[in-house]
């Protein structure tokens, strides 16, 4: 009773679960799983490939500028909505996607919409009517004025 647990043997030397194993390679094979996989995989390389907003800083003596390029972003897209400590930078992105046969005929229809946030913290207090924001050919600018002190040195 004290021998340690053997498996027994299959038919022919075969491994006892060799019948399973090749049940779950035929069901991994089959094309229609194959297909979902792929849907899955463009679905989050699609959903997660853009999530982030890059914004460069540039700050001068007289304002501090946060700018945002957003090609193929059109104006209607973007909204600003003010916090206290900052921006939250909205996108809007919605899209129909048609598939069609050689004769138009449309046979399938997609939409799509992607929202993007990013919150813009500040570096110090600003009050609403002090942020000024532009966009033109694919660029966000937003204006801060500039609140520290420089001290010249000569």
């Amino acid at each position: 009773m004290n021998e340690p647990f053997q498996p027994p043997a299959g038919r022919g030397g075969d491994h006892p679960f060799h019948h399973l194993r090749k049940m779950v390679n035929q069901w991994f094979d089959e094309r229609p799983l194959q297909k979902l996989f792929e849907t899955l995989d463009d679905y989050f390389a699609q959903t997660f490939a853009e999530a982030y907003i890059p914004i460069e800083v540039k700050e001068t003596k007289h304002d501090y500028q946060l700018i945002v390029r957003l090609p193929d972003i059109k104006r209607e897209q973007i909204s600003l909505q003010w916090h206290e400590d900052g921006l939250q930078l909205i996108i809007d992105h919605q899209e129909m996607i048609e598939s069609a046969d050689a004769n138009g005929h449309v046979y399938e229809r997609q939409q799509a919409r992607r929202r993007v946030t990013r919150v813009i913290p500040f570096p110090y207090p600003v009050a609403e009517h002090e942020v000024k924001a532009s966009f033109q050919n694919g660029t966000l600018i937003i204006r801060l004025p500039q609140k520290r002190k420089y001290i010249d040195i000569e």
